[in-house]
């Protein structure tokens, strides 16, 4: 083989590698691009009446590795689930973190992961000894439908039954990714809605006192289930 044809083999053979590695990176793009669609069932999540913490942790996990969500040590130490005492998991229940809360500086950071077809329950936050809480969201991954006050949005989606009846609001909008939505007004009643590929959602706030957290579904209680494996 001569020189030019070694140098020709040779870029051949870079070129190669090249194509290779950028098809690895486009296939790699595609899998965090591709909606995430696994689905769980009330049947997995609860066992004799009570939500499992190990299947409602592993149904998280499994969505964090499709987008890609690192579970870090402070993830581990900090991550709460709550079904809100409605015994519907697979529809009505989220995940968080709150990566800040700090009453002196009056500022908070939170990070909401809902599953596909997951709502938080309606709520709003009214003053105590704070300032009510005004929110921001914003979508990371996948998107939800973002109740708040309003008129009424035509063509709404399917609710959860659980919540029938304990549902004030019917505007909303439909929250894409890094699409920034705010509180309608300080104290008002709101709520979020996974799509069918679940959603993680940014939020920003002042600070979050836990006394003003108002829900309008009476029976509701806040319950971290993960704190029952401690």
């Amino acid at each position: 083989m001569n020189i030019f044809n070694k140098y020709i083999f040779i870029l051949m053979l870079g070129s190669g590698f090249l194509a290779f590695f950028v098809q690895c990176k486009q296939e790699e793009t595609m899998k965090v691009n591709d909606p995430y669609t696994k689905k769980y069932t009330n049947a997995d999540f609860y066992k004799n009446g009570e939500l499992d913490p190990e299947v409602a942790l592993k149904a998280y996990l499994d969505m964090f590795e499709h987008y890609g969500v690192p579970y870090s040590d402070f993830l581990k130490e900090n991550l709460w689930i709550t079904d809100f005492n409605i015994g519907d998991f697979e529809n009505v229940g989220m995940a968080g973190v709150f990566w800040v809360n700090d009453p002196e500086q009056n500022y908070f950071g939170h990070e909401i992961y809902l599953l596909p077809g997951q709502m938080i329950v309606e709520h709003k936050h009214v003053a105590t000894e704070y300032p009510a809480k005004f929110e921001s969201w914003q979508m990371r991954h996948g998107w939800a439908y973002n109740y708040s006050i309003g008129d009424p949005t035509p063509n709404p989606p399917r609710l959860p039954e659980s919540q029938k009846g304990h549902i004030t609001i019917s505007h909303f909008q439909k929250q894409e990714t890094d699409q920034v939505l705010h509180l309608a007004e300080p104290g008002s009643p709101h709520f979020l809605f996974a799509g069918p590929e679940g959603a993680i959602i940014t939020e920003y706030a002042n600070y979050h006192d836990g006394d003003g957290l108002r829900f309008t579904n009476p029976g509701v209680e806040f319950t971290d289930v993960l704190s029952k494996q401690e």
